[in-house]
């Protein structure tokens, strides 16, 4: 069932390489199977309303018949584990000792038991995560073609009427000097008591032993934030996780995991991932939430985290994903704590984000890419937090165009280094050691 559903899910997209081929006369649904790069370039009334009504259409029902079909297969299996359980009892039952059939009976049923367990995890795992996240990939993409090409008509006349800096932060000129959020320094506690719980808490794979990697992305983040309003240092650690993540906590900690390298296809992308998480930072979505620290409903829980408690409502979340997933649940914790308490934050860091890429000389889609190269993970488990976000990814991306247009183009984006490269075989050549 899962190699089936990897295979549905391929099926959805296509290469990045193919944006320059796409023609121009590409169906809606045809659309929908492209990549999000590609759909920036849409301008003008593209398909009928009617027609992109009825795909959204399609895209939902396909949804809930996959979910359906999920769970009935969820159910099944949960009944086979616990006729597996009921069988260990009723051996028990019947003796107080085993004899040699009973004990070859005993052997047979407790690797049925471990193999439903682990078939289960993986199920729910595709319920909660693979299908909601594939589809949720899909809907944005039809949200765009609904959406985008008369906001960008309207982003277009504005620029042209010399209103861009209207717009809230359109003062992309004055990065680094206007008043974003003061009093930044006032985080660095917090952030360094938040780095020393989760490290207790066993929420923080271990660091990751190459220098060159590490002095990489410190590189890359630092440049970053000088082009950014982050006004205290930035400290950078690179952890050996296989969750693609990167976390930015209060008083300037940025955490990147090994994995999130290896899924960006490019060092734009990379970036694009980053400096949305410096954005968080700079305009102090951790501490400005609420009177209340927003950072006290994220640490002081920090052994609930560790136990699954508090994975973005995932029950038991810590017992399907193994002790890994505690930071993946810090990631998805963070994300409810600042985002789903304000939805406005996510707004301000993707739009802050796509500005520091920017400014710092990188391609702005370089986030919006980076979504393309997820859509070819093998588990969109390990990626679902992308995708199944508050605001909807949908309304983000529309968001995030808008941005991108009104930015004065430059030449020659970065898109891609030697640098990246190089840490990027480094981590291929660690990850082929370790496997």
């Amino acid at each position: 069932m899962f190699q089936r559903y990897y295979a549905f899910c391929l099926g959805l997209f296509i290469p990045l390489q193919a944006v320059a081929q796409e023609a121009s006369n590409l169906t809606p649904y045809e659309r929908l199977h492209g990549p999000y790069v590609a759909l920036f370039e849409l301008s003008g009334p593209q398909f009928p309303m009617p027609d992109l009504k009825l795909l959204r259409s399609m895209v939902d029902q396909q949804r809930k018949q996959q979910i359906e079909t999920c769970e009935k297969d969820e159910k099944r299996l949960h009944g086979q584990l616990e006729s597996a359980r009921k069988g260990l009892k009723e051996l028990n039952d019947s003796s107080p000792r085993d004899t040699r059939a009973m004990s070859a009976v005993r052997n047979n049923l407790h690797g049925n038991i471990a193999a439903l367990e682990q078939v289960l995890r993986n199920k729910r795992g595709e319920c909660e995560h693979m299908i909601p996240a594939a589809f949720e990939s899909q809907l944005a993409k039809v949200r765009l073609l609904e959406r985008w090409p008369q906001r960008r008509e309207q982003t277009v006349r504005k620029i042209e009427e010399g209103r861009a800096r209207e717009r809230k932060h359109g003062d992309v000129d004055d990065i680094g000097y206007r008043k974003l959020a003061e009093d930044q320094e006032k985080d660095i506690a917090l952030g360094e008591e938040g780095i020393r719980q989760m490290g207790s808490g066993r929420l923080m794979p271990v660091e990751l032993q190459d220098t060159a990697v590490q002095m990489y992305v410190q590189g890359l983040a630092r440049t970053i934030a000088r082009n950014s309003d982050l006004k205290i240092p930035l400290h950078v650690t690179v952890l050996d996780s296989a969750e693609i993540n990167c976390i930015g906590l209060p008083g300037g900690f940025l955490v990147v995991t090994s994995a999130l390298i290896l899924a960006s296809q490019t060092e734009a992308e990379l970036a694009g991932v980053m400096s949305q998480q410096i954005a968080h930072i700079a305009a102090r979505h951790a501490t400005r939430a609420s009177k209340r620290s927003v950072m006290s409903k994220i640490f002081v829980p920090v052994a609930q985290v560790a136990t699954g408690l508090f994975t973005g409502g995932i029950s038991n979340a810590g017992a399907y994903y193994g002790v890994n997933y505690g930071f993946q649940g810090l990631g998805m914790l963070v994300d409810r704590a600042l985002v789903s308490s304000n939805a406005n934050a996510q707004r301000e860091a993707d739009q802050l984000g796509i500005q520091y890429a920017w400014n710092a000389g990188f391609d702005p889609k370089g986030f919006t890419a980076f979504l393309d190269s997820l859509t070819r993970e093998r588990e969109y488990s390990r990626t679902a937090r992308f995708f199944l976000t508050k605001p909807s990814l949908g309304e983000r991306l529309v968001d995030a165009f808008t941005e991108i247009q009104f930015l004065p183009p430059r030449e020659n984006y970065i898109v891609d280094s030697a640098e990246f490269r190089k840490a990027k075989e480094r981590l291929q050549e660690h990850q082929i050691q370790n496997s």
